[in-house]
């Protein structure tokens, strides 16, 4: 043990003797040596004298376990018997004090805990058992001196009281028994809620906003749990007393519930914390330095939310929120000073960071496995974890030789002390102890964390549409699931991801409103010269498909439309809704200074008047000529010059069509690199969310079964679309059809030719069907295109986004492009839909499949979507092989499984648009079967 070591145990002892004796005075006649032997050894510590005080100091803290503590406080029992199972062992080599360590264990197995077998080596952490570490919580007591409660003959009176039922109640009833002139406790409760919200909110605002329905129903329980309690608030000795009896009820019946007693309930147990903190609330206004005080009792109201949900894999945000909250309002609120004194505190605030690096960090975990997991073992002894309290540094240790680890270990720390420098020191120190190896790690995370501090802060957020709407420096530590299935994103945690890919010269600039209809969070980056590039977070499985695909295909495109080039940060960013690993992408462009990029859909969405103005037209049909003129040449520098090089290197297969497609694919089909682990039933699924059950007014959702729309029509608000016609009642349900396709449901007598014909018929069944292949981007629509330039009439094009490229059906990016227009261009009103609905219904079939004719009195709108669908059914027919022609059944199941997800997504301007691609799936599943029905 070095000299520090020493003088951290003969302090910690100290407290423990100076708290012993305030509680209970007659031990100074039962340790009458205690107190000179500690003052001996501080001369022998001062003197260098290393072996002196080992007895010195180890004798005190086994004395006064066996005196005190050992019935007063079983924790800090623990803690002085595991202080002197090391200091007797550390200078134990001829086994002088072998009964010492004897006796030490012996009370350590009274205690229910495991006592350590050996001497930690310097500058290692120690070790308990993993039931230890399973149970252990540090709890408090309020120690500051003050008036003595006149005790009963029939209590215990050696600084402790058994706690029960019996006993709490016995202060409520004497809480109740008021003066005239009290005040009574409901006043006082909303000024408590108000203070707790409100340190909540200033340290931990997205923390705060989680809790606050928690807080406000604890609130109201302790309303009703202390129902006619009276309040002295003039006898500040009297609020002295109750808050020390709440704090040590509270505190022992924690203590009871971390081993797993049941007696008193977790919601019981957080009012008895609300109760001590509105006691020391009450007391401040006669003690103004009594905050730290109503702080502790915050923070062990909010120990017992960590307690109930450390195993609970389904409760695990909860947990990292509390954890969070914990570690922000101490190193917030509590002074260095505040920290030595309630020395209880450290032990949860290095409890709450080791879960967030355990639980939460660059390598999550669920909750249920944590205590037990390989990383937490402890190195001498394989048999054993190490504590939940010294999981942090234990981590940090590990972390400090793992590099891909560095950038991701800073940002947690960096949002765990409130992006704020003095913080950051203060949370160090309280996870380091002060010996040569803590020092070189806690300055080399120190160093990390101040390095991404000071790149940050070249960053700056224009707008981020996936802000969780709390403007503050300090924010929650990782992303979370909204409820429409959008991620958020703080504002911090995107400056700190920035800041690593980032271009390396000038300030940075992110801005989210190109892309704010995305789930995923995306952006433009500029610098101080322009546009560079986009970023993008994602699920790091998707993040490294990206890039991989990107290598692999990306680079095939003309570099003019494609990026010059993709990194993948090394920061990881936890998904505390489920445990999912995030990571940033940034793809760059070759975009030039002035260039103000938009995406294909914007362009699009354009006025009119700015092409057909560029154009020189003046009459309104020479207006609208010129425009189809400009859609169409913007079409055909989609496919032929920037998606050229991929769809020019075609080749001939001989497949199963339904693998192709997710909504296609049965659940036995064989893995494949484009949507891995999505199939027919995970799609219907979706159709039966609360999403789209209120979108249709379909009780349940969307339903398969029904072979017709009839019954989806009736009494819903599908059937009241001014889309739905009365030949609708006939048309097949796309979704039924897409389960007997997929093998989701066997087919009944009556339709099984249909559907043995749809897959298996030798010229145009699905499942042995020779079909083209090529490049596929994957996930092609009007967001993925960006357009970009000085001339309307011929943006620059930019493909981005490759997540899901890779080799397959020809005809997958033309159809998914397809149902994009339709369903994500415009907002379309009751008459444009109609006017869809009739156009697309009669090019269905044929060569109008093909070339189909668009009407002179076309909506401008509408219009402008037909022209752009019509010239990209036209390239890809002219894609074809003279011999092998396509089929009228190839396009039209490709548009089946691509238009249905459009109407599960939830980025739609109205539900008519979310309707809209529904109906058109059904007539093309209705001229599928009807073309079965004429076979056979």
């Amino acid at each position: 043990m070095s000299p520090e070591d020493f003088q951290q145990a003969l302090a910690l002892t100290k407290a423990a003797l100076r708290d012993a004796f305030q509680a209970d005075p007659e031990l100074e006649h039962s340790l009458p040596k205690a107190g000179p032997g500690l003052q001996k050894a501080a001369e022998q510590l001062a003197a260098g004298n290393l072996v002196g005080p080992v007895f010195q100091i180890a004798n005190a803290a086994h004395d006064l376990v066996a005196h005190h503590y050992l019935q007063a406080d079983a924790e800090r029992a623990r803690l002085l018997l595991e202080l002197a199972v090391r200091l007797y062992e550390s200078n134990n080599s001829t086994g002088t004090f072998n009964r010492s360590l004897d006796s030490c264990r012996n009370h350590l197995d009274t205690l229910g805990l495991t006592p350590i077998q050996h001497a930690a080596a310097p500058d290692v952490v120690e070790v308990r058992s993993p039931d230890a570490a399973a149970l252990y919580i540090a709890v408090p007591k309020q120690t500051t001196p003050t008036a003595t409660r006149p005790v009963p003959d029939t209590e215990v009176t050696d600084g402790t009281e058994p706690d029960g039922p019996a006993n709490w109640e016995r202060f409520l009833e004497e809480w109740r028994s008021g003066a005239e002139g009290e005040t009574p406790v409901r006043e006082l409760i909303e000024g408590l809620g108000e203070q707790i919200t409100g340190l909540l909110a200033q340290h931990a605002p997205a923390a705060a906003e989680r809790l606050r329905p928690l807080i406000e129903q604890d609130l109201r329980l302790l309303g009703e749990h202390l129902d006619g309690v009276m309040v002295p608030l003039e006898d500040s000795l009297a609020i002295h007393q109750r808050a020390k009896d709440a704090r040590r009820a509270s505190s022992q019946a924690t203590t009871l519930y971390a081993k797993g007693d049941t007696v008193v309930g977790p919601a019981a147990l957080r009012t008895r914390w609300l109760t001590s903190a509105l006691w020391n609330r009450c007391l401040r206004r006669h003690m103004h330095t009594n905050d730290h005080q109503t702080v502790t009792d915050v923070l062990g109201y909010l120990q017992v939310f960590q307690i109930e949900n450390r195993h609970r894999n389904e409760q695990r945000e909860l947990l990292l929120t509390v954890t969070e909250a914990t570690t922000l309002l101490t190193v917030g609120e509590l002074q260095p000073f505040d920290l030595k004194r309630l020395w209880f505190v450290h032990g949860w605030l290095r409890h709450a960071v080791g879960i967030q690096l355990h639980i939460g960090g660059p390598d999550p975990l669920e909750p249920s496995v944590a205590r037990r997991h390989d990383r937490v073992r402890d190195p001498h002894d394989d048999r054993r974890s190490i504590h939940a309290e010294q999981w942090a540094t234990h981590l940090l240790n590990q972390w400090v030789d793992k590099q891909e680890y560095w950038r991701s270990v800073a940002f947690i720390l960096l949002i765990l002390s409130g992006w704020k420098t003095d913080q950051l020191e203060r949370l160090l120190e309280a996870l380091y102890p002060t010996s040569p190896l803590a020092n070189k790690a806690r300055d080399f995370w120190h160093q990390q964390a101040m390095d991404m501090l000071a790149k940050t802060r070249t960053v700056r957020v224009v707008k981020n549409a996936w802000e969780p709407g709390v403007a503050t420096a300090s924010s929650s530590l990782s992303m979370r699931d909204r409820d429409d299935d959008f991620l958020q994103l703080p504002n911090r945690l995107l400056q700190g991801v920035v800041a690593e890919l980032a271009p390396r010269s000038h300030g940075t600039v992110v801005q989210g409103a190109l892309f704010a209809d995305r789930p995923v969070p995306t952006f433009l980056a500029s610098d101080n010269f322009g546009p560079v590039g986009i970023l993008k977070i994602d699920e790091a499985g998707k993040v490294q498909r990206e890039k991989e695909n990107f290598d692999e295909f990306g680079e095939l495109l003309h570099p003019y439309y494609r990026s010059s080039k993709c990194v993948v940060g090394t920061t990881t960013i936890p998904n505390s809704s489920n445990g999912e690993r995030y990571q940033a992408i940034l793809t760059s462009y070759v975009f030039r200074e002035s260039d103000k990029p938009t995406t294909l859909r914007g362009w699009l969405c354009k006025s009119g008047d700015l092409i057909v103005k560029a154009a020189g037209a003046d009459k309104q049909s020479d207006r609208g000529h010129a425009d189809d003129e400009v859609l169409r040449d913007v079409m055909q520098e989609v496919f032929l010059k920037a998606l050229g090089p991929w769809l020019s290197n075609a080749s001939r297969t001989i497949g199963d069509l339904r693998g192709e497609y997710p909504a296609l694919r049965p659940a036995s089909f064989e893995r494949t690199s484009y949507a891995p682990g999505k199939d027919a039933e995970s799609e219907l699924a979706h159709f039966q969310s609360q999403d789209v059950a209120e979108t249709f007014g379909i009780e349940g959702g969307l339903p398969w079964r029904p072979p017709a729309l009839g019954p989806l029509l009736e009494n819903s608000g599908l059937g009241r679309s001014p889309l739905v016609t009365e030949r609708d009642i006939e048309v097949t349900n796309p979704l039924w059809l897409v389960a007997h396709a997929a093998d989701v449901q066997r087919p009944d007598e009556d339709t099984a030719p249909l559907i043995d014909w749809l897959l298996y018929d030798p010229q145009y069944g699905m499942t042995t069907r020779s079909y083209l292949t090529c490049v596929s981007h994957g996930d092609l629509h009007g967001e993925n295109i960006l357009a970009t330039g000085p001339d309307d009439r011929s943006p620059a094009l930019y493909i981005i986004d490759f997540e899901t490229t890779h080799r397959g059906h020809i005809c997958k990016d033309f159809a998914r492009l397809e149902s994009a227009l339709w369903s994500r261009t415009f907002p379309w009103n009751a008459g444009q839909l109609a006017e869809i609905r009739t156009w697309f219904a009669g090019a269905l079939h044929g060569e109008d499949l093909w070339t189909a004719h668009i009407p002179e009195d076309a909506d401008p709108q509408v219009r402008r979507v037909l022209t752009c669908v019509t010239k990209l059914r036209s390239i890809l027919r002219d894609c074809e092989q003279r011999n092998w022609p396509f089929g009228d059944l190839e396009y039209q199941w490709a548009l089946l499984a691509s238009l249905l997800p459009f109407a599960r997504y939830r980025d739609h301007h109205s539900r008519g648009n979310r309707h809209l691609p529904f109906l058109l799936a059904a007539d093309v599943a209705d001229v599928l079967v009807t073309k079965a029905r004429s076979a056979v």
